[in-house]
């Protein structure tokens, strides 16, 4: 039944951001003399650096008409109104307005309705840097439509339907572009897993082994936090956790809530244009958390080869002498309570376990390039949880739970914005 429910939740929002995303025609057309009622779309919405590839197309206009298309930027308080006595057509843009390059010919048979004026948004925007509203900013509106010539008509001329598109910022560049509260990981190559001693203080368990070399080769960007049940709450509308706070890890979730909370996110983010192509909002693999988590560290804590009690929220230490009880928790805590790791990651020890993408499988000695594994029933977790050992917090330490109904209220996840992986 949850699992069920969370798929309910991401259709809904799936198709809310679709709708968001897409430029809105409104307004209606004019009907010219020969009975075409042009119709103004756009591909994409465009983006302030004029790079989305933004053409906008007035389709079903007479044959053989000359025409232009025009845009304003501001309809706040605007009404339609009659393009003139008796017009059948609708002035849809509050002036000031500027047209879109020169006139045009709308090709086509001449009486037929199988013309067409097409408009390189980004090509007349790059070349007319002092044109009306740009430099573009984000959240920019701009209210376009199109004028063609009918002698026989009021005004002898009509005018399409409108068009309505919203700016939006360029996709972030891999490796490059900030992305607010994330942190670019870079590629490259770590020792992934621990051939520690299975004694104390490390207990180091036959998951973990052998230590191999692991190449990831794309850069990512990875949360800073685990994501908190504000953030799950804004997106998802309910909030699952045992412990409630609005800066705490949501926990209590299965992979499958998980993976719906990303798929929305992607959506809701893809709508905004702030996803690069070939990326995707996910969860990480185990060696993207694994590498993230060792931040060029050796160690089997990125703190070094002990975990200290004031580091990390967990409840047992046997790196004391005597081994002992930390801080004894009852609950999680708001993440970020603790220092980063080198690359400006929180609680990659502690506070609660979270979600990889991977089924569990051992490993072998050689040497992976992206390892990512699928089919199995069971799925990996990592980084220890509030109620742990010390010796389980370890950066290389590999629960795994199966799915899709295992939950607890040690259990969340942070996400990654990655290249896509299909699990």
């Amino acid at each position: 039944m949850k699992q069920t429910m969370s798929i309910a939740v991401t259709v809904a929002t799936l198709s809310s951001f679709a709708s968001a995303q897409n430029p809105q025609p409104y307004c209606t057309a004019g009907t010219s003399t020969n009975g075409c009622a042009p119709s103004i779309n756009a591909n994409v919405q465009p983006n302030t650096a004029n790079s989305a590839g933004c053409v906008i197309t007035t389709s079903g206009v007479e044959g053989q008409k000359q025409g232009i298309v025009f845009y304003g930027v501001d309809n706040t308080g605007f009404t339609p109104a009659p393009w003139g006595a008796g017009s059948t057509s609708l002035r849809c843009v509050k002036p000031p307005t500027t047209r879109v390059g020169s006139p045009l010919t709308s090709g086509g048979t001449a009486g037929l309705c199988d013309g067409s004026y097409v408009i390189d948004w980004d090509a007349f925007q790059s070349a007319n840097p002092a044109a009306l509203g740009n430099p573009w900013v984000a959240g920019d509106k701009v209210f376009v439509q199109s004028w063609y010539r009918d002698p026989s008509a009021p005004k002898t001329s009509n005018l399409s339907n409108a068009l309505e598109l919203t700016l939006r910022n360029p996709p972030p560049l891999p490796c490059v572009t900030p992305v607010p509260g994330m942190v670019v990981i870079p590629d490259g190559t770590f020792v992934m897993g621990s051939d520690a001693a299975t004694g104390a203080p490390y207990y180091n368990g036959p998951k973990q082994k052998p230590a191999h070399p692991v190449t990831l080769s794309s850069c990512f960007w990875m949360g800073a936090t685990e994501v908190t049940q504000a953030q799950y709450a804004s997106l998802m509308g309910t909030n699952p956790s045992f412990f409630p706070g609005a800066n705490n890890p949501v926990e209590r979730v299965t992979w499958f809530d998980a993976q719906a909370y990303c798929a929305a996110l992607t959506a809701q983010q893809a709508a905004l244009g702030n996803v690069p192509a070939g990326y995707q909002y996910r969860l990480p693999t185990e060696a993207e958390w694994e590498y993230a988590c060792r931040a060029g560290t050796t160690t089997e804590y990125h703190y070094g080869t002990s975990l200290p009690c004031n580091a990390a929220l967990f409840a047992y230490s046997f790196d004391l002498t005597p081994p002992a009880s930390c801080q004894n928790p009852s609950s999680t805590v708001p993440v970020g309570s603790y220092a980063p790791n080198a690359w400006g990651l929180y609680d990659m020890h502690g506070n609660v376990l979270e979600w990889c993408l991977d089924t569990y499988a051992t490993y072998s000695a050689g040497a992976v390039t992206d390892p990512f594994v699928t089919g199995g029933v069971y799925r990996v977790a990592r980084g220890g949880a509030w109620f742990y050992e010390s010796n389980l917090c370890r950066s290389a330490v590999r629960s795994s739970f199966s799915v899709p109904n295992n939950s607890s209220n040690g259990l969340g996840f942070r996400v990654v914005l990655a290249p896509v992986l299909v699990p």
